[in-house]
């Protein structure tokens, strides 16, 4: 899979052209349990941003930056349109029910737009996606509890732990969960990469019922519904997919992605009607073969999680973005401060 092979050389030639930093959000909220739920025993959403948080990165944005909506830059990619010289556009993925409640009031009082990047299970499953699932039992077990945990439960009930004595590689771990500790970023690559897939959510599920409850109970609180989805999508926000089953595609086959992608455009058709929509790649992963079949499903642009921005000469299926963690870094060394 590819994770960032772009030549930069061409943007460091070119400092006046317009570019683009995408920012890409998660949890955002002052508390750690659910809003709707009423299950105020469990904290969940590990390295949630605080609305504090939230408000002061959004300023700093303003006052570096201008906001551009999607349409915006959509029209900008395709050469139909202009964008400020430097700008910024605002995502948040996997459809949790923060954005609801917490992002959409911050963001109507300061007039900005953003794109909500959806997986389609959380719309037809009515199940915790498995990514989901580990944050919540992080929250109640630390990472070497959970593993113990983890690899009883196969020796239990496969009769064998031989996956996890799978060496992991560290590099590649602490890379794709750089915010993580080693442990962290060891155990939940372990689940994310190595794991085989229906082995992992077997598992992580028996866990969660074991340590927390139900999961179709607290899938109904978890996420967005579609009236969250509709009433967003009428305020002039953008609505994009995020894989329909939010696995990384560098563990699917081709068939299998173009399933996926197949399975979440219905989805999508279904509850909002068609349009041109953007895809965010879970966890950022991606090749060739992903970005053609993001074509061929429809979808207009793809984000990966390369950090750096965006310029008018990417390619609209392996577009960069950037984590709110690494927003301070990449403002610091990309966009220089405004003379007061």
């Amino acid at each position: 899979m590819v994770d960032s092979p772009r030549d930069r050389s061409r943007d460091e030639e070119s400092p006046d052209k317009p570019r683009c930093l995408v920012v890409m959000y998660h949890y955002v909220r002052d508390v750690e349990t659910l809003p709707r739920s009423g299950m105020h025993t469990v904290p969940v959403g590990l390295g949630a941003l605080g609305t504090r948080d939230f408000r002061i990165q959004l300023d700093r944005l303003g006052r570096q930056m201008e906001p551009i909506d999607w349409p915006t830059f959509y029209a900008w990619t395709c050469g139909r349109g202009s964008i400020p010289r430097r700008c910024f556009l605002l995502t948040f993925d996997d459809g949790l029910v923060d954005h609801a409640e917490t992002v959409i009031p911050i963001l109507h009082e300061q007039s900005l737009r953003a794109v909500f990047f959806v997986p389609g299970a959380i719309l037809t499953s009515h199940r915790l996606l498995p990514a989901h699932i580990v944050h919540a039992l992080l929250s109640v077990l630390d990472a070497q509890t959970l593993e113990e945990e983890l690899l009883a439960y196969l020796q239990e009930q496969r009769g064998s732990g031989a996956y996890w004595s799978a060496a992991v590689d560290m590099n590649a771990a602490r890379k794709l969960y750089h915010y993580e500790t080693p442990e962290r970023a060891r155990l939940k690559y372990l689940l994310t990469v190595l794991l085989p897939i229906e082995l992992r959510n077997e598992a992580v599920e028996a866990l969660f019922e074991r340590h927390i409850g139900s999961v179709t109970r607290w899938a109904r609180h978890w996420y967005m519904s579609w009236d969250d989805l509709v009433a967003i999508e009428s305020a002039g926000h953008t609505i994009g997919g995020h894989g329909y089953g939010h696995e990384p595609y560098s563990r699917l086959t081709p068939g299998q992605r173009r399933d996926d992608l197949r399975r979440l455009t219905a989805v999508l058709r279904g509850g909002l009607g068609p349009d041109r929509r953007p895809f965010s790649y879970p966890y950022g992963r991606w090749d060739k073969d992903a970005c053609a079949a993001c074509r061929d499903a429809s979808f207009v642009h793809a984000f990966t999680t390369e950090r750096r921005l965006v310029t008018q000469d990417d390619d609209a299926f392996s577009l960069p973005r950037v984590d709110t963690i690494d927003v301070e870094a990449v403002l610091e060394k990309e966009v220089p401060c405004p003379s007061p």
